[in-house]
């Protein structure tokens, strides 16, 4: 497992920068999403919340082969903008606990609506996105 540092966590706790998923299927389809509820919850470890249910393309993507890749970015009002993406492995959801609670009570109150899940996700890999030093890998 790799560690975020300390910005790519940063990035990633904020809420007001803009998430992105990717998975791909088992015959190698690839789809992306916004995700904005994706966060650090520690340095080896992202967690999102899943309003949907398994029932979306993302999540049988994620039951199906446990690969993704979130990328997290700031896109500031003068250049250059930061953008992270984190490659990782699926761990698998919870619909119940501390964690589950903490986002369904977030998301409640940020947007109005429950949560079916927590997914969680560890760290294999982290890159900077930025134009400064694209695809520098960073852990």
């Amino acid at each position: 497992m790799a560690k975020m540092p300390k910005e790519v966590m940063d990035a990633f706790g904020d809420p007001s920068c803009p998430k992105v998923m990717a998975t791909v299927d088992a015959v190698g389809n690839v789809n992306n999403t916004p995700i904005g509820s994706t966060t650090a919850i520690d340095d080896e470890t992202l967690a999102f919340a899943d309003l949907y249910g398994v029932a979306t393309r993302t999540m049988k993507n994620l039951d199906a082969t446990k690969k993704v890749a979130v990328t997290a970015f700031k896109v500031p009002l003068a250049p250059p903008f930061i953008a992270f993406q984190v490659k990782g492995t699926f761990q698998g959801f919870q619909a119940s606990g501390p964690l589950f609670d903490t986002f369904a009570k977030l998301l409640k109150e940020a947007v109005g609506l429950d949560i079916k899940g927590v997914g969680t996700i560890k760290v294999d890999e982290v890159f900077n996105c930025s134009p400064l030093e694209p695809g520098k890998k960073m852990a």
